[in-house]
Parts: C-alpha cells; sequence; structure tokens
C-alpha cells in the first residue's frame, strides 16, 4: 500500500467516488458533516448523494432525520439524531472552554443550562433572541462560537434546527425523541468510544492515530485504552514511518482506482477536516492555501482525484459567480468539464451561472 492507493480508497470512502442513496446513510457513514456555514454542510452533501435537491434537505430536517449538534473539535455538525447519545458519551465528561469562559464572565453556567433546558421544554421552537434575552447583558458573549450553546448540546438539552443562510432557532431534544436525560446517564455505555473509533477508521480509512485525534479533537489519553481493546480487530500497515489501521476484512482494493470526476467542493469538506497529515492528497507548498488559520479550510477543486486550486463564489440575486484560483495550468478539456460541474453546483444553489473566472 502506497500513499497514491491510500488516497483513492479515502476519496471513494468519503462518497465522492460511490455516492450515497441518501442524506441520513451519508450522514450516519461520515459521523457528521461539518456545517458552521449551512450551506457548505449542504454542498458536502451535494456531492455524495445521488439526485440531491434543497427541497429533499428541507423534507428531511422538517422530519428530524438530521440535526445540528456540537461535536468532533467542539464544532457545529450535522448528524443523524442517533449520534446525539455518542457524542454526549465522548464529550460530556470533558471541561469544554465554556464552563472557564462563563467563570471569568462570573456567570453560573449550570443555573444558565437549567434555565434554557426549562425554556425548550415549554417552547416546540426557541429563537435565538430568546436565548440571548435568556441570557442577559453578556449574550453576545456567552453565544460567541456556539458558546454556552455547545454545552448545552453536549449535555442533550438543545439541537440546532438546521437552516438556510444559518440557524435561527433551536429546540429541545424532548421534540426529537422524548428520551429523558436521566436515562442517558443511567444507562451509560462503557464502549461508546471503542465504535467511535471503529467508524472513523472503517469511514476515513486507512488513517492513523495521529488522525484520529486531529478529527475527533481528543488528546491520546481519552482514547488510548479503546484503541488497545479493538486494535486485534485491525488491520495494519507502514508507510514512511506512520502506522496506518484499518478494520479487518473490509479494505476494499477495487477502490484504488479513482473514477474520473470534478468536484467543487466546499469549506470545510469531510475529506480536508478529517485526517492531521495534509500531504496524502496536497502538495506541500498550496497546504496554506487550503489550510488557513484559526482552522479555516478553503473549497477546493478537484479534478480526478488531485486539487487543482481553490474556489470562491458570489452571489448576486438570482445569479452566481465563480472565481478559482488556480494552482497551475487546467487544460482547456478540464475547463469545460468543471464548467458543467459548475452548472450542476448552481442548480442545486438554485442561481442561474454567470460566469466561471479564473486566477
Amino acid at each position: 500500500m502506497d500513499l497514491d492507493q491510500v488516497r483513492n480508497i479515502r476519496i471513494v470512502n468519503s462518497g465522492l467516488g460511490s455516492s450515497f442513496e441518501s442524506v441520513v446513510g451519508c450522514t450516519e457513514k461520515l459521523i457528521g458533516i461539518q456545517a458552521q456555514y449551512q450551506q457548505f454542510g449542504e454542498i458536502s452533501l451535494f456531492h455524495r448523494v445521488d439526485g440531491l435537491t434543497r427541497d429533499i434537505l428541507d423534507q428531511v430536517y422538517a422530519r428530524n432525520e438530521i440535526i445540528k449538534l456540537w461535536g468532533q473539535r467542539t464544532t457545529v455538525h450535522l448528524y443523524v439524531p442517533e449520534d446525539w447519545k455518542n457524542l454526549h458519551e465522548i464529550y460530556s465528561p470533558r471541561r469544554t472552554w465554556v464552563r472557564k469562559h462563563c467563570e471569568d464572565l462570573g456567570v453560573d453556567l449550570d443555573d444558565l443550562l437549567m434555565r434554557i433546558d426549562r425554556l425548550g421544554r415549554a417552547e416546540r421552537f426557541i429563537a435565538k433572541e430568546e436565548l440571548a434575552q435568556l441570557m442577559g447583558d453578556q449574550a453576545k458573549k456567552l453565544m460567541t462560537w456556539g458558546g454556552v450553546l455547545i454545552e448545552a448540546s453536549l449535555l442533550g438539552q438543545i439541537y440546532a434546527v438546521p437552516q438556510r443562510p444559518s440557524t435561527r432557532f433551536y429546540a429541545h431534544r424532548k421534540w426529537v425523541d422524548g428520551i429523558s436525560q436521566d436515562s442517558w446517564r443511567d444507562n451509560v455505555d462503557e464502549y461508546a468510544m471503542d465504535r467511535f473509533l471503529s467508524r472513523y477508521l472503517a469511514s476515513y480509512g486507512p488513517a492513523t492515530l495521529a488522525d484520529f485525534k486531529h478529527w475527533s479533537g481528543l488528546p491520546n489519553y481519552v482514547f488510548l485504552k479503546a484503541f488497545r481493546r479493538i486494535e486485534d480487530g485491525l488491520a495494519r500497515f507502514d508507510i514512511d514511518g506512520k502506522v496506518y489501521y484499518y478494520p479487518q476484512g473490509e479494505l476494499d482494493l477495487s477502490k484504488q482506482e479513482v473514477i474520473p470526476q470534478v468536484k467543487l467542493l466546499g469549506k470545510f469538506d469531510p475529506l480536508f477536516v478529517s485526517f492531521a497529515d495534509k500531504g496524502w492528497l496536497a502538495d506541500a507548498k498550496y497546504e496554506k492555501e487550503i489550510w488557513r488559520t484559526a482552522g479555516h479550510v478553503e473549497a477546493v477543486l478537484l479534478i480526478d482525484g488531485k486539487i487543482r486550486g481553490t474556489w470562491r463564489y458570489i452571489i448576486k440575486g438570482e445569479t452566481i459567480r465563480f472565481t478559482c484560483y488556480a494552482f497551475g495550468r487546467i487544460s482547456a478539456s478540464d475547463k469545460r468539464r468543471v464548467t458543467v460541474e459548475a452548472e450542476r453546483l448552481s442548480m442545486f444553489l438554485e442561481k442561474r451561472l454567470q460566469g466561471f473566472e479564473y486566477e
């Protein structure tokens, strides 16, 4: 096995070589789709689910089949509701930056969470403005980057309702499954981390433990015991001194060939937030063009499994215009393929393609 084979298998496992049949299946398999920017989370799904439209997404959201929660790296993702308890088991025992933030502000976090829980049980949807009013004069600081809402989500109290262009409403867990928080506490799953790690290796592998640490945002000591418990069920191989793991019997060697395709992957695509090592996919001289400061990940043009540049768009009314910042020459035939993909993406975004420029 070499890095080219690893790259191809990861691309296919991510759903870019063989699309998922449903939004729910894709979201469950990839253990969430990062979506602090709603449109880019939906673009990630668009590239992985056959025939996806915004109308289909809206129906999925309305049925609570997909909700927004804070999870890996304490960032907001689209998840299937069944993963909420797993996130609670794995992340709620850890002290997040939120508690210290509240202490610094002189705010009683536990009291505030109790009041949020009470409000969520009483109302079907809680407007962001209502939460701000509940938090008082320091609401803006308490809700920065999610803030108190991160704790409320990890504790299993409230979730963000998926909406575009951004979240406006939140809702209590009782409206999803009706299971009490006490039930979660009374039924602790001591092997939740084992399955979390196994699922990651099956969905994103072959991968290293450093990759899992990066994707999950967890320190080594939190998951190493789980790794020891599942280690016998993992296949392993070395490349350049790094050990890669994959569940035994699940390595599909037919996935070593990337299907010729063009993808305008959105910001924070799963392919770019799930691995510590960047060299498996990107030339070192372009890494800083993709992975920017403060954890920001650019939208990327992928042609036949290779990164060819980054891209951005501007929407004016009913039109959309793309600009690609190419990492080298792109042939006329590939540009035609890119335009076809831009047309597809524009239709998904319900806009008319006005142009695709290269810089």
